[in-house]
């Protein structure tokens, strides 16, 4: 049994918590260390229970929470931490093991140091995936992502909001470069595919404040699975993670 849930999903901070039986995981740490853990609260996740960190990259929306984190975590609720905290780079497709959960990165087109999101497989053969910051998604991605029961997708923001939203020119291309972010409509392309290779469930995550909404979002992909022949509540079921707060409890 997997239990999913987001903490925090948006342009101002990331955070999502996967678990098991025997512990969980958060991936990514990008708000404050006291909100992550009144999220954990809200949603009755036992901070002991967190057995690792997970990093997609180095932007601070998701890294801003994690030195206070890993002190609380670790040093106060443990009382264990060697001098230095142990940190260990993930290569792309290397799998690591925590508890009954095996963690496996992928690559993913973003403007960063390195950029990745990662794949989680349960015991029982069920699989989930945090796919964010995508400028495209690529073969390598589409790759990591077939067969997930359950995918947390990036629709950072719609293309006409973007456009003629109030952002200087360059910004707006960095945006909608492939090593930016994932539109609306290239999420609903990707959630298409994904689904029609037996993804069950799409989480769309890291909506832009600015531009773009979350209705807007959810009814821009619903509506482009509609029209590619999916329904919603047969073929798939359809959720936005919220940007300040955590989403609900997914128990696969």
């Amino acid at each position: 049994m997997a239990r999913f849930c987001t903490l925090f999903s948006g342009s101002s901070g990331n955070s999502t918590y996967i678990g098991s039986g025997s512990g969980g995981i958060l991936v990514d740490a990008g708000v404050s260390c006291k909100a992550i853990l009144e999220a954990l609260d809200g949603r009755g996740i036992d901070r002991a229970g967190i057995r690792a960190l997970f990093l997609t990259h180095e932007h601070i929306d998701h890294v801003k929470g994690v030195r206070v984190l890993l002190k609380k975590l670790f040093l106060e609720e443990r009382g264990q931490l060697p001098e230095g905290v142990p940190t260990r780079e993930i290569a792309p497709g290397v799998t690591v093991q925590v508890e009954e959960m095996a963690v496996t990165s992928f690559a993913t087109s973003h403007d960063s140091l390195s950029s990745c999101g990662y794949t989680v497989a349960l015991p029982d053969g069920r699989r989930l995936a945090v796919a964010t910051d995508l400028g495209h998604v690529d073969d390598g991605v589409h790759a990591a992502l077939r067969g997930c029961d359950l995918v947390l997708l990036e629709a950072n923001y719609d293309e006409g909001m973007l456009r003629c939203g109030p952002y200087p020119y360059p910004l707006k291309r960095r945006i909608a470069s492939d090593s930016g972010h994932l539109s609306n409509l290239h999420s609903a392309g990707e959630a298409g595919r994904l689904i029609a290779e037996g993804t069950t469930r799409v989480v769309l995550g890291h909506l832009s404040k600015e531009n773009n909404s979350p209705l807007l979002a959810r009814e821009t992909v619903r509506s482009e699975l509609a029209l590619a022949g999916l329904r919603e509540g047969s073929d798939f079921l359809l959720e936005v993670a919220p940007r300040s707060g955590p989403g609900p409890m997914t128990i696969l």
